[in-house]
């Protein structure tokens, strides 16, 4: 699915943020109306074990979801576990059956660990809730590839974290998101700040859904669909498959890449000094890139469109 192509709107979504209910710090309605004066369209709070239910409100779409832990295959250090975020439950399973060994609570924090038996077993339990997972920050939590390429019912990934950026520079996941793609895998991204703390956190990254209506259930279609784009600063207007390759209409940027499986990827750089395998076509009075045409080989696995502006912030196009 090309979601430019598709008709609707854009909804600005928070899709990892957390409440008091866990470990946030702001009460669920409360962030709520931080994201709205924020500019944010749908807010998904994902306490961690907890479902936050705010009071429902006309001008925000609220989306029920949680962050739900597994065991991994082999963990390196004690009590190491990973991490999902389902959207469109109505609850969360106060046993879940994974090794006791990795819960714990965090009395002071206020949040807390239950596993899974794995990723998959995780993801059987959300397909009978009719709901929608995507894995959570697998580079921050150091869940091996070949793990993550072994399991299965997952719809995607949380490609980029924006705390875990600022934290301590693991909140871009695209190499596991490209190995799930180069294996011929079906997986989408999703980026989100994962905010704990409004003042520094909230608004660090966002996903784009493309929505038929401003409803939940539109919502969670497009999460299962991957109509969505999604970024950390820049934006995506356009995106048609052509001839040749793959143009895109974007906010003022530096450079458009187009990704793809192996050695193959192409792109189209903004300067005198820059590397065009493409068009420029479009640009603003200082030189940065509103519209490309970047070559593509032919018959590859999956391409995706990343695009970056002059401060290096990126946004993501799903696969096409």
């Amino acid at each position: 699915m090309n979601p430019f192509d598709v008709p609707g709107e854009w909804l600005k979504s928070a899709l990892h943020t957390h409440s008091t209910v866990s470990d946030g710090t702001l009460p669920p309605d409360a962030l709520v109306q931080a994201y709205v004066e924020a500019g944010f369209d749908l807010v998904a709070i994902t306490d961690h074990w907890r479902l936050a239910t705010p009071a429902p409100r006309d001008d925000v779409v609220l989306l029920p979801g949680a962050e739900l832990g597994f065991d991994m295959v082999s963990p390196t250090y004690p009590r190491q576990s990973a991490e999902f975020l389902v959207y469109g439950l109505d609850h969360v399973p106060d046993d879940p059956g994974g090794n006791r060994d990795n819960w714990f609570f965090n009395e002071i924090e206020n949040w807390e660990v239950r596993t899974f038996p794995s990723l998959t077993v995780g993801m059987d339990w959300v397909a009978s809730r009719d709901a929608v997972a995507y894995v959570a920050h697998p580079y921050w939590n150091h869940l091996p590839q070949d793990e993550l390429t072994s399991m299965s019912g997952f719809v995607g990934i949380e490609v980029f974290n924006g705390s875990a950026q600022a934290e301590c520079g693991r909140g871009d996941s695209s190499p596991w998101w490209d190995t799930l793609l180069g294996q011929g895998r079906a997986a989408f991204g999703i980026a989100t700040d994962d905010q704990h703390y409004p003042l520094y956190e909230l608004g660090l990254a966002w996903t784009m859904l493309r929505v038929r209506e401003r409803t939940p259930e539109a919502a969670l279609e497009a999460l299962r669909t991957g109509a969505a784009y999604f970024s950390e600063g820049p934006a995506i207007y356009e995106m048609a498959v052509v001839d040749g390759g793959v143009e895109v209409a974007c906010s003022p940027s530096r450079s458009v890449l187009v990704q793809a499986e192996e050695e193959w990827g192409t792109s189209v750089n903004a300067g005198r000094d820059g590397r065009k395998q493409g068009r420029i076509l479009q640009t603003t009075g200082e030189g940065l890139i509103t519209r490309a045409f970047v070559e593509t080989p032919p018959d590859l696995r999956y391409r995706r469109v990343t695009v970056v502006d002059a401060a290096g912030r990126r946004a993501w196009s799903n696969p096409i």
